[in-house]
């Protein structure tokens, strides 16, 4: 007798799932359960031990995806994480609700056309939060320092007394002396906040800096950060999070691909005679599209194969800056997908000016 598959789809929230299962020959199936780990495994367990199926699971990509996938993988025949925003034009209905959504998954998965994210190791998505953290702990400190300066001008400090400039040791430390100068009365309390902000300051980066060694050192062990070194413009923080969000490159059959991965690609509207292109689509993680983008600002001025491609987009146009040097990213995420593909160094001479 042979043992039909199972289809399984997940609708998970946060105190509980639903899940369908749909079988040749059998009536679709629905159950609710507790949203933790024990209780959809106890779910599973109880779906293998009926009639011995195979077991094929899918639920929508979440912040929690990664934690159920590694306690699920080994415990299912086939397990897909979901795209949920590329379902709704290949399922449409009119309704939602949890045994809908379920449904929906299973169905989808049953028939081969569920719209797959990729699921990298789980030292893979460590490294994605390590980056992800730095970038929250500078984007903190920018404001500590935006705080500090508006406070410091509310009392007529528009520049610091010493002539120091920029945000230097020296200006911290004439900060510190102005947060310390004088004993506190009803007309100089604000130095409290100037202090504490200060001393938060400190502590952000003190934690940007530790991290930031950790990142170095992961870094220097990795294949294609060398590669990608040689590559104008690219710093080892640029470097990083390619690699980190690139995963594995032959995944991407194509250049373009690889730049649309990135929300570097323009949207395509088509109908008829009419083709109009659009702003890109900001899909894909947004910390490494920021990257390639300043990075590509200094590519510009130390290449002159990208300055030129630069020059001919913006034909003169200043307005067409912007478009330009999105392009020159575009650009540049194909030549970091040939030398990690191929790898090998960069080669400037094999970088043409003209078409992308």
């Amino acid at each position: 007798m042979n043992n039909p598959n199972k289809y399984i789809g997940f609708d998970i929230g946060d105190k509980s799932t639903t899940a369908c299962v749909i079988q040749d020959g059998q009536p679709e199936r629905f159950k609710t359960f507790r949203s933790d780990v024990p209780s959809m495994q106890a779910f599973l367990q109880q779906q293998r031990q009926e009639d011995g199926g195979s077991i094929h699971l899918t639920f929508e990509v979440s912040g929690q995806a990664g934690y159920f996938y590694d306690h699920w993988v080994d415990r299912v025949d086939s397990l897909t994480v979901s795209n949920p925003s590329q379902m709704t034009w290949i399922y449409r209905t009119p309704k939602k609700n949890d045994r809908m959504d379920s449904r929906k998954q299973a169905v989808l998965l049953s028939v081969g056309e569920i719209p797959a994210v990729h699921r990298p190791s789980r030292e893979g998505r460590q490294w994605r939060m390590a980056i992800q953290h730095r970038k929250r702990l500078v984007e903190q400190g920018v404001v500590i320092k935006n705080r500090i300066r508006t406070l410091l001008k509310s009392q007529g400090y528009t520049r610091p007394i010493k002539g120091c400039s920029g945000w230097t040791q020296a200006h911290e430390q004439w900060m510190k002396e102005v947060a310390d100068e004088g004993p506190l009365t009803r007309q100089t309390l604000w130095r409290l906040g100037l202090k504490d902000l200060l001393d938060g300051l400190e502590l952000v980066d003190k934690q940007g800096a530790a991290l930031k060694r950790y990142l170095d050192g992961y870094l220097a062990k990795q294949a294609g950060w060398p590669w990608l070194r040689s590559i104008p413009g690219v710093g080892p923080r640029t470097a990083e999070a390619v690699l980190a969000h690139t995963d594995e490159v032959k995944r991407f059959g194509r250049g373009k691909e690889y730049g649309a991965y990135f929300g570097l690609t323009p949207k395509l509207d088509e109908s008829g005679d009419s083709r109009r292109i659009g702003h890109i689509s900001k899909q894909g993680p947004s910390v490494v599209r920021g990257l390639l983008v300043e990075s590509a600002w200094r590519a510009i001025r130390s290449s002159e194969a990208l300055r030129k491609f630069y020059e001919r987009v913006t034909a003169g146009h200043p307005a067409r800056r912007k478009i330009a040097i999105v392009a020159v990213a575009r650009k540049r995420a194909v030549i970091r997908r040939a030398v990690l593909l191929h790898g090998c160094m960069y080669d400037e001479s094999l970088v043409g000016g003209g078409k992308e």
